[in-house]
């Protein structure tokens, strides 16, 4: 009976030194995974983030930039990282598409992570060359059924940008030639030169070309109107009812991830977005700040993974 006394103190002794250990998170840096090339809008929003978040929590926050195989690079880091808190990743809508285009996954987008939190939310913005024949979504059904063959851009096969050009033309019992471009720069390119009709580009990429007419703006992803574009009607208002694609940033972190971390993560996320200058600054970036706790954030996973893989079995698209 003494040795088995013995025995559970320690054990008790063990879980008491690991709940303190986590009363006192975070006493070193944090890392913070951006599964993308530095430059981009998702590295601007992480930036600014960890910078707030290092601050409130008293912790340097950094941003570690691992790109490659379309976010799978960085994303399988921190599915393999400790789930200690000091390793988290921000998370896209890239994060529910992968799954359907990538049929050697080494994680599981679900089982694998840990939901903390959602950041912002935002829109594409569907642009066109000021010299094209489309003013509106509802030109592009008659256009097509006359013969026309109509093309649309998107910043690489599997992206966003690329499934809502597929969603469109399901909705609209068209067919759209894809062309994909080796990222969002070249897709606006594509589009200023007149080489391709249509793209759904981020609002942060589109926005300076809208201001000084180098393209049209016909309509906003989203379910509802933005604040960066206000005067822009949605895809569904203009011509294609159902539409609805919103792009999102959020934080996850490694599977099994104490309850206490994601707690502490989360309201920190929550309250960072309270903060003015981080609003407007994320608002310049074309994000509304969009706080959820941790499960609210995990539902929307799911709901996108559904969704995406409804839109990429009607396209037609084939994991590679």
């Amino acid at each position: 009976m003494q040795a088995l006394g013995v025995a559970i103190g320690a054990v008790l002794s063990v879980v008491l030194a690991a709940v303190e250990a986590r009363a006192d998170y975070p006493d070193r840096t944090i890392r913070m995974v951006v599964p993308f090339a530095p430059g981009g809008a998702n590295d601007s929003v992480a930036r600014l983030v960890a910078d707030k978040l290092g601050k409130l929590l008293n912790q340097s926050v950094v941003v570690e930039n691992r790109p490659g195989g379309g976010t799978v690079v960085g994303t399988a880091a921190v599915a393999a990282a400790k789930p200690d808190g000091y390793t988290l990743l921000l998370v896209s809508p890239a994060h529910t598409i992968n799954p359907y285009i990538n049929k050697s996954l080494p994680y599981d987008p679900l089982n694998d992570f840990t939901p903390i939190g959602q950041i912002t939310r935002s829109a594409y913005v569907l642009v066109t060359s000021p010299q094209s024949r489309f003013k509106a979504v509802g030109d592009f059904k008659p256009a097509s059924q006359s013969g026309q063959q109509m093309s649309y851009a998107s910043s690489g096969t599997g992206s966003a940008p690329h499934l809502a050009g597929a969603l469109l033309a399901s909705l609209l019992g068209q067919t759209f030639v894809h062309i994909p471009y080796q990222g969002g720069g070249p897709a606006m390119v594509g589009i200023i030169r007149g080489d391709v009709d249509m793209y759904f580009s981020s609002v942060a990429g589109a926005r300076s070309f809208i201001e000084s007419n180098q393209v049209r703006a016909l309509a906003v992803s989203s379910d509802r109107r933005i604040r960066a574009l206000p005067e822009v009607q949605t895809v569904a208002e203009t011509g294609a009812a159902g539409f609805a694609i919103n792009g999102w940033y959020g934080i996850v972190g490694p599977a099994n991830l104490p309850a206490d971390v994601t707690a502490k993560l989360s309201k920190a996320i929550e309250d960072i977005l309270r903060d003015p200058e981080l609003v407007a600054r994320l608002q310049q970036e074309g994000e509304e700040v969009a706080p959820s706790a941790a499960e609210t954030f995990g539902k929307l996973i799911r709901s996108d993974l559904e969704k995406y893989r409804a839109i990429v079995a009607s396209a037609g698209l084939q994991a590679k």
